[in-house]
């Protein structure tokens, strides 16, 4: 069990952020309706799905799928389809348009120039990532993948974000299982963080930060939830949310481009285990899941890892999180990688 007590300050000593754990936040008493937020319900959702088989008009031209043999792109007779997304955060320019960095002599702007596509991860309308089978959810891990290789070459993006959203209290709008893809002309601060911290770790120890977080975590065992022979799921020593979780390669690479359909199939697996706990351990919560890979094109770099975290929505950051951005975390990751484990079996 957990040895924290007090609340504690804690580096992460991958990435150099501060966090407080204060397992006592757990214990206040919660008197407005969902100030604390409430479990996912997995509804079909309201009204025409544009994702379902039959409403392919609904969303933009399919970029990538896998097919029935014989079936026309953007028809029925899909399993999985990348589009671009109808409502775009980013959008791409023409080879010839400028960025449009334009400075005033004291601030510089640049237009919101990039690519944003969404991935419908199966034919069924489904909104629980669990339902999906091992070689449906290989075949979604594989879908970024090939995605991320085709971005790479426009030379124009710099770093592509893969992200799901599961539950509106996550930030989903619609119900049927989808992830996304932004594709940036630059590294956003997150990334660039982590490759900066990294590196200053490699230059001062010449090891790899998450080589070496393996390799501690994996002796410890405290916060580990689940060891398998290629991949280590952890809760990480500095978590800003409760239960948060890394999937790791224990193999070193900093380029999710290059994992093998044999290594996804495997992480498919490990990842939908997790994902059975978590929904255990909490009923059900609303959670994010992201990759953090290498920049677009960039070599294997010695002091990078790519890995997957998960954060539930078991809490809302507040004021002090906002104001400082160091969050408040309720449950020590001891604790969660317990119950998770617990829930494993």
């Amino acid at each position: 069990m957990s040895r924290i007590a007090t609340p504690e300050y804690r580096r992460c000593p991958v990435t150099g952020r501060w966090v407080i754990l204060a397992p006592e936040r757990a214990l206040r008493p919660i008197q407005l309706q969902h100030a604390d937020p409430h479990p996912r319900r997995d509804a079909a959702g309201k009204g025409l799905c544009p994702f379902c088989p039959g409403n392919e008009v609904m969303v933009p031209s399919e970029v990538y799928a896998v097919r029935d043999p014989g079936t026309e792109a953007d028809r029925p007779g899909w399993q999985l389809r990348v589009v671009p997304n109808k409502f775009p955060a980013v959008k791409e320019l023409s080879d010839s348009s400028p960025m449009a960095i334009t400075p005033d002599g004291f601030s510089e702007a640049m237009i919101g120039f990039g690519r944003h596509e969404v991935v419908v991860e199966t034919e069924r309308h489904d909104s629980d990532p669990v339902s999906l089978s091992d070689d449906e959810f290989t075949r979604l891990l594989v879908a970024y993948r090939e995605r991320l290789k085709e971005l790479a070459k426009n030379p124009r993006f710099t770093f592509a974000s893969v992200f799901k959203n599961v539950g509106a209290e996550a930030g989903a709008s619609l119900a049927h299982l989808h992830s996304q893809i932004i594709a940036l002309p630059l590294v956003p601060d997150a990334i660039r963080t982590e490759l900066e911290a990294g590196n200053d770790y490699y230059r001062r120890e010449r090891r790899c930060a998450y080589c070496d977080m393996i390799r501690y975590e994996t002796e410890s065992a405290l916060r580990v939830v689940d060891d398998g022979q290629q991949f280590l799921t952890v809760c990480p020593f500095a978590p800003r949310f409760a239960y948060e979780t890394w999937v790791l390669p224990k193999t070193h690479d900093s380029r999710y481009e290059t994992a093998t359909d044999a290594d996804l199939l495997v992480l498919a697996r490990q990842m939908k285990r997790l994902l059975t706990a978590m929904d255990a351990v909490l009923s059900g919560p609303a959670y994010n899941w992201y990759l953090h890979c290498g920049p677009l094109r960039a070599a294997n770099m010695p002091y990078y890892h790519w890995h997957i975290e998960i954060a539930p929505k078991t809490a809302r950051p507040a004021g002090f999180e906002w104001g400082s951005g160091c969050f408040i975390n309720a449950v020590p990751p001891e604790l969660a990688a317990v119950k998770l484990r617990a829930a494993l079996k």
